[in-house]
């Protein structure tokens, strides 16, 4: 009986698994991270044993909330400009920028940062030094900003949930190898620990407006995920946005309960304030 119902139970999960991702919005995240949320929103609502349109329309508010605030049309039009890039990529730094910035404009917490990446990298390595190796946790397109590094030569380890970003990264990686940025993008769940703990090491860790979407009850998930980086990266630089959805000034950007978990932990931060921004720069 209870094998009949393990049966049930899968057939049922890839059911829903289909519906969920039946709309296009929500086609290309990952599948596990999908079935997470999904075994998380049964494990609150176990009466629910067929699949019914509020499920539904539940499971894809909490993958939107955690997953899909900062996404805009046009990855078509990404195509279009790594493929401008490809002719380009031998050509001088002006043109690369220039095409950067067009493929940065595609996203929005990127193109807030377009005229920002000179000024926040150069204020990021002054107080690191220059990087050898580099981990984006939640990068979204955030690794198409090399080109504003000013850097010779990095590895670029680069981890998000859709995976229609990460295949467009490694297309991305395979092209800026002549200009020595050696990168490689895969999916990857970071509330998991136990996947935090195999990253490379590295000497930065970016979390770019990440702690907030992982964060859903509580603050312990991004608790978790400092403790475990803090031990296998010389730096890490987490980042909150100042503006809210609609664009308008938060009347307190600072937040006071990273501020005092870093001073619990016994971890060192600077501050780097860009318009719609605040960045940590975290230090043991």
């Amino acid at each position: 009986m209870k094998e009949n119902k393990i049966k049930v139970d899968k057939i049922f999960l890839s059911n829903l698994l289909k519906k969920v991702k039946s709309n296009k919005k929500y086609k290309s995240l990952s599948s596990d991270i999908v079935i997470k949320e999904i075994k998380n929103y049964l494990k609150s609502n176990p009466k629910v044993t067929s699949i019914d349109r509020e499920s539904i329309k539940q499971i894809r508010s909490m993958l939107h909330k955690k997953y899909s605030s900062f996404q805009t049309k046009g990855k078509r039009k990404r195509n279009l400009y790594l493929e401008e890039l490809e002719k380009h990529v031998n050509s001088d730094n002006k043109d690369i920028l220039e095409i950067t910035k067009k493929l940065l404009s595609i996203v929005v917490s990127t193109k807030e940062r377009v005229n920002d990446y000179s000024f926040l990298y150069e204020s990021i390595f002054k107080h690191t030094g220059f990087p050898e190796t580099i981990v984006d946790l939640g990068c979204g397109m955030n690794p198409l900003s090399y080109p504003f590094m000013d850097l010779k030569k990095v590895k670029y380890f680069c981890y998000d949930i859709d995976e229609q970003d990460i295949n467009f990264l490694n297309k991305y990686f395979e092209v800026m190898k002549k200009r020595g940025f050696f990168g490689h993008a895969e999916i990857l769940d970071m509330t998991d620990t136990d996947n935090v703990k195999n990253l490379p090491k590295s000497n930065i860790a970016f979390l770019f407006k990440t702690l907030d979407v992982i964060d859903i009850k509580n603050h312990k998930a991004s608790e978790a995920l400092i403790k475990q980086l803090i031990n296998i990266t010389d730096f890490i630089v987490v980042s909150f946005a100042t503006k809210t959805i609609t664009m308008k000034q938060m009347n307190k950007p600072r937040r006071v309960w990273f501020e005092r978990m870093l001073e619990r932990l016994k971890i060192n931060f600077e501050i780097i304030k860009l318009e719609n921004e605040i960045f940590y720069l975290l230090s043991v």
